[in-house]
């Protein structure tokens, strides 16, 4: 069976695509950050709660991590919504291939965010130890795995047809060259944030109270960053080989578009790693926002190429409806407003505490 025959008819945009596609990228970078954090924090407390039983920085990081776990998924709900409108036919389909592992995300989404508070509440107590962090580290590293499985699934519909064979709903596409490499991309960068996290937590938190430990955790939190960063470059460097054949001549000069921002990508990983061997924390910091924001621009190229020989977004109908865009995006101003607030009210809290 021909793979085209397997993807269902797009619904119309209430929009052009374009505009669609840069919200996309935006708030994909702004939940991808959110994740890295919370999962590299999560990954650094488990095991800095092994080689110290009380640290005053993991003790800070682990009371944190809850609220950015609940922004996270709320964050993503962004992304995922422009995801299905943009690519819904190829996403839905993917997502009742494996749709077991897909309705597990819930469920591993409560364990881990449970599992946070246990730790913060532990941590430090008379408890000394958790293994609720273990624990909330597994949930998430197993979402991630179901989320690379769909993203890489969605991008193969000469895949599809092994539905015929296997209809209960337990497809993965662990045959895919990209897909490990894909989710082990998330991991290694997560580890890297975390170490920033760390680095941030010691310098804010810690300085007052013991500066000569303060100046190690921010040294350490940025050695973790950069060893990370390194591995993520081995890492990415495997996967831009990996790529189908057509997406990635597109990179080594078949389109002076798709060429030039790869250019642009590995210059801004060049200064990320300049900062952070500088032990410039805040440069560090603003660097790696940026260089966030320009790869999920990459990710946005690579689905479009991989997608397009299927029609792509290029053949989606476009019935003009502004108004709900409209009432969309002052709903996001108010709503990030909002959110901004709460994060003011919460370290305010946090501070007199």
């Amino acid at each position: 069976m021909q793979a085209a025959a397997l993807i269902p008819a797009p619904d119309a945009l209430p929009i052009a695509a374009g505009w669609l596609e840069g919200l996309l990228i935006i708030t994909f970078a702004l939940h991808i950050l959110l994740v890295n954090t919370v999962l590299g924090g999560a990954i650094v407390c488990s095991v800095r709660s092994v080689v110290s039983k009380n640290s005053f920085s993991i003790k800070k990081v682990s009371k944190v991590l809850p609220s950015l776990f609940a922004l996270a998924v709320n964050l993503g709900v962004a992304p995922l919504l422009f995801v299905q409108m943009l690519y819904g036919q190829y996403m839905y389909t993917s997502s009742i291939l494996m749709g077991v592992y897909w309705l597990s995300v819930v469920f591993l989404a409560i364990i881990a965010y449970y599992a946070l508070y246990v730790f913060a509440g532990r941590y430090g107590g008379h408890s000394k130890f958790s293994l609720s962090i273990f624990l909330s580290s597994a949930a998430m590293l197993c979402i991630g795995l179901v989320m690379s499985n769909n993203m890489t699934l969605m991008l193969r519909p000469d895949v599809w047809s092994a539905y015929f064979a296997s209809p209960d709903g337990t497809i993965l596409n662990f045959d895919d060259p990209t897909m490990g490499l894909r989710y082990l991309h998330v991991v290694v960068a997560s580890i890297a944030v975390g170490g920033l996290v760390l680095a941030l937590v010691a310098r804010y938190k810690m300085a007052q109270e013991s500066p000569e430990l303060a100046v190690q955790e921010e040294r350490l939190g940025l050695n973790i960053f950069l060893f990370a960063s390194l591995v993520q470059i081995l890492v990415g460097v495997t996967l831009y080989f990996a790529l189908p054949a057509h997406v990635h001549t597109l990179f080594s000069g078949g389109s002076e578009f798709y060429t030039g921002s790869l250019l642009i990508a590995l210059a801004f990983v060049a200064m990320l790693l300049f900062q952070a061997a500088a032990r410039n924390l805040y440069g560090t910091i603003t660097t790696l926002v940026f260089t966030v924001l320009v790869m999920a621009g990459l990710r946005a190229l690579i689905r479009k190429a991989m997608l397009d020989p299927y029609g792509g977004i290029a053949a989606l109908p476009v019935q003009a409806e502004y108004s709900p865009f409209l009432m969309f995006i002052i709903s996001l101003t108010f709503g990030l407003v909002a959110i901004a607030y709460m994060i003011k009210l919460a370290m305010r809290s946090n501070e007199e505490a």
